[in-house]
């Protein structure tokens, strides 16, 4: 449908792999957190999972997507997967009003390791969380953990 026809793969989807984001990645010019939120290159990745997935895979966010190696690449495109599915498996991630068509709440939210956590303790290694603005979202990170 050509409402859709712009939109990359399904972060869960078989399409969706190393050797697409590695090679997507080459050809642009943009921090690697602004890349996966692009949903000409992959759609569904919001600014909560996006900040999730980079920390669980130890990459800093505004790192430029073309010095983030193949081995870097294949972490992420794996954390992005689980992120997605710990999430879906919670119910979502529930934040300030939000509720699910049938009323109920996510549960993600308990897992969130660096969104809304600014200047908390790393969940890993306790160096504070900083916060950032990218694209004019909200960007979080653990500067020690993340590089």
């Amino acid at each position: 449908h050509k409402l859709i026809a712009n939109l990359g793969p399904e972060p869960l989807s078989a399409d969706f792999d190393t050797d697409y984001l590695f090679t997507v990645a080459r050809k642009r010019k943009t921090a690697i957190k602004n890349l996966i939120m692009d949903s000409r290159v992959v759609a569904g990745v919001g600014n909560i999972y996006a900040n999730e997935a980079l920390f669980r895979s130890g990459i800093r966010p505004r790192r430029s997507c073309r010095r983030v190696s193949r081995a870097e690449i294949r972490t992420l495109s794996c954390s992005i997967k689980q992120t997605l599915c710990d999430a879906l498996d919670a119910g979502g991630t529930t934040i300030r009003d939000f509720q699910s068509v049938d009323g109920s709440q996510g549960y993600f939210k308990v897992n969130l390791r660096v969104y809304g956590r600014e200047g908390l303790p790393c969940t890993t290694c306790e160096t504070p969380i900083k916060r950032i603005t990218s694209a004019q979202r909200q960007t979080v990170y653990c500067p020690k953990c993340q590089s």
